[in-house]
C-alpha cells in the first residue's frame, strides 16, 4: 500500500512539474549528418518552461569548427485532453554559447510543430557556429509551453538539455537524474563524421 501511495505521490509530481510519461515509448530515426544527444527512443512529453533548449559541443562528435548549421529538427507530441496544445506555431533559435547559457542570437525562424513526427526547420543561409552553440525551442507564442516536446529515458553523463522560464536561469531537464534526459532537438551539419550517435554512446554510462 505504502509503495503504491509513493508511486502516485511520483507521478502527480511529474504532472505538476510539466512532464507525461508516454505509453508506450517512440522510435526515431537518425539520418547522416544529424547531431544528437538523446538515444532514439523516446519515453517522455514535456511542456516545463517557456524556453527548451539543447547545449551542443562539436567536439563529442568528433568535428572541427567552426563549422556550419543548415537544418534543425525537433519532435513534438500532442497527448490530447487535458494536454491540448494551445498554439502549436513556436520559434527555432540558434545561439552562441557554452553549457552555462545562450549567449548571442545566431538565427530566428518561425515554425509549426506537427505531432509525433520530426519538424525540420530550414537554417537559411546557413549558420556557422564555434564549439558551442545552443538550438531552443522559444514557446513565447503558447501561455504554457506548448508544444509539447519528446524525451528520451537515458541521463546523460553531462547535462545538455535544459529549460528555462526567464532566459536567464536555465535548469537541466531532469527525470530521474542525477543527470538530464535529452529532449529530441537535434540539427544537421554538412561535415559530420561517421560515428556512433551520441545517444548509443550514453548508454554506455
Amino acid at each position: 500500500m505504502r509503495n503504491a501511495l509513493m508511486v502516485t505521490l511520483l507521478m502527480v509530481g511529474v504532472l505538476l512539474s510539466g512532464n507525461l510519461r508516454l505509453d508506450e515509448p517512440i522510435l526515431t530515426g537518425s539520418p547522416d549528418g544529424l547531431l544528437q544527444y538523446d538515444d532514439g527512443t523516446s519515453w517522455w512529453l514535456t511542456w516545463t518552461g517557456t524556453y527548451r533548449g539543447v547545449w551542443f559541443n562539436v567536439e563529442d562528435f568528433g568535428m572541427f569548427y567552426p563549422t556550419s548549421i543548415y537544418e534543425s529538427e525537433m519532435w513534438f507530441y500532442h497527448y490530447g485532453y487535458p494536454y491540448v496544445w494551445d498554439a502549436s506555431a513556436f520559434y527555432c533559435e540558434i545561439y552562441s554559447g557554452d553549457q552555462s547559457g545562450p549567449g548571442t542570437e545566431l538565427d530566428h525562424t518561425s515554425a509549426t510543430a506537427t505531432h509525433n513526427a520530426p519538424v525540420i526547420i530550414d537554417h537559411s543561409p546557413t549558420v556557422f557556429v564555434d564549439s558551442d552553440f545552443w538550438v531552443i525551442e522559444n514557446t513565447e507564442m503558447s501561455s504554457g509551453g506548448w508544444p509539447s516536446n519528446l524525451g528520451d529515458n537515458t541521463p546523460n553523463s553531462t547535462n545538455h538539455s535544459f529549460y528555462s522560464e526567464d532566459f536567464e536561469t536555465w535548469e537541466p531537464w531532469v527525470i530521474q537524474g542525477p543527470g538530464a534526459n535529452d529532449y529530441f532537438i537535434r540539427c544537421f551539419n554538412f561535415y559530420a563524421l561517421d560515428r556512433a550517435t551520441w545517444g548509443s554512446i550514453k548508454t554506455l554510462f
